[in-house]
């Protein structure tokens, strides 16, 4: 989403700063998007800082803010997942720009919170490509979410001119490690695992086709890791009497199918139904660790050919021997949604 009342200020610099404030966390990177479409792509500055919890937020927030004395001509704040809604509706039948107009009364059966109360952007899915019957993505955000960043940033002295999601800044990345590997046209999907959210995408040719939210299941990485041990059998309780057909079930262990992988593979399922011309090539995992094992239990179990995304082979300024530090991994954790958005590359009109 880009903002029209907030304009864009001449100056010699260039850099572009994606920004995260969310609860006690400030998480951010710097780069130079001229830079962008070279392999690996440059990051100038990236990191997070916790805040003390016995602290004002809003003042908290300013000061630190102000005193990482961060600089750049463009900032993208990005929204946190439950800050908006990503809604798929039919593209109704007027002209472009009547389409955000159009797109407001289509969901306003849909929406968690009053339509007064949000702030709408739209996008067709899968950009440009051609279809009897074509659909837009819908972003409904909270308008309180977007003043706040814009005061926020503004009280630092940061020319917010753009508010992003995680959909499109993961969209991004795996447009990146697609055409690092020559599948940019091809259509690929991606996983993101990291805190408490689980995002699903798909994408080809650096368009958006397919979204969805996911459970996260700790105990996916406990298996790709060897950290699952499975509980003994448990007798049968006194009084248990066994009739057939209905067997004692034990507790969970690590032979039990992960509902993730369950979900995973009713997305692949239905994208295969609804994209018979666009099989995917690849499933990108991106995690703050563990990434390599985790995708190779996925692939077993999927039978799609999944990778970890490899980060640091994507950005410099990311030392792989440094993510053996628990507080660097936790840092990275934090600025993986971020990494995407300084990607952006909004310039088609819808």
């Amino acid at each position: 989403m880009r903002w029209p009342w907030l304009k864009a200020r001449g100056s010699k610099n260039k850099l572009r700063l994606s920004l995260r404030c969310n609860g006690q966390l400030i998480a951010y990177v710097l780069s130079d998007p001229s830079q962008n479409q070279s392999l690996p792509c440059p990051l100038l500055r990236w990191g997070a800082i916790q805040l003390d919890p016995t602290l004002d937020f809003d003042p908290a927030v300013d000061k630190a803010l102000q005193e990482l004395h961060l600089s750049a001509a463009e900032v993208i704040g990005l929204l946190e997942p439950e800050e908006y809604q990503v809604l798929k509706v039919d593209t109704p039948n007027v002209p472009n720009e009547e389409l955000k107009a159009a797109a407001r009364w289509q969901i306003k059966e849909l929406v968690e919170k009053h339509l007064d109360d949000l702030t709408l952007d739209v996008m067709h899915v899968g950009g440009d490509i051609a279809r009897v019957q074509r659909q837009l993505f819908v972003i409904a955000a909270r308008s309180r979410s977007v003043e706040t960043r814009s005061q926020r940033c503004a009280a630092a002295g940061l020319p917010l001119q753009v508010i992003d999601t995680w959909e499109t800044a993961l969209r991004n990345l795996q447009t990146l490690k697609a055409r690092s590997e020559g599948l940019e046209e091809r259509a690929c999907a991606a996983l993101l695992m990291v805190e408490n959210h689980c995002l699903l995408t798909i994408s080809a040719g650096g368009e958006l086709f397919y979204t969805r939210r996911l459970d996260p299941d700790p105990r996916l990485e406990a298996r790709a890791t060897g950290k699952l041990v499975a509980k003994p059998q448990q007798e049968a309780p006194l009084g248990f009497e066994y009739t057939p057909g209905a067997d004692y079930l034990s507790p969970q262990d690590d032979s039990e199918e992960s509902v993730l992988i369950i979900e995973l593979q009713r997305s692949i399922d239905l994208w295969e139904r609804s994209w018979p011309e666009l099989p995917l090539a690849r499933l990108y995992l991106l995690s703050p660790e563990h990434g390599d094992a985790v995708a190779a239990l996925m692939q077993r179990e999927l039978g799609l050919r999944t990778q970890a995304m490899g980060v640091p082979s994507l950005f410099t300024g990311i030392d792989p021997n440094s993510l053996q530090d628990p507080t660097r991994i936790g840092e990275l954790s934090a600025c993986l949604p971020l990494l995407g958005a300084v990607l952006r590359q909004e310039a088609r009109a819808l």
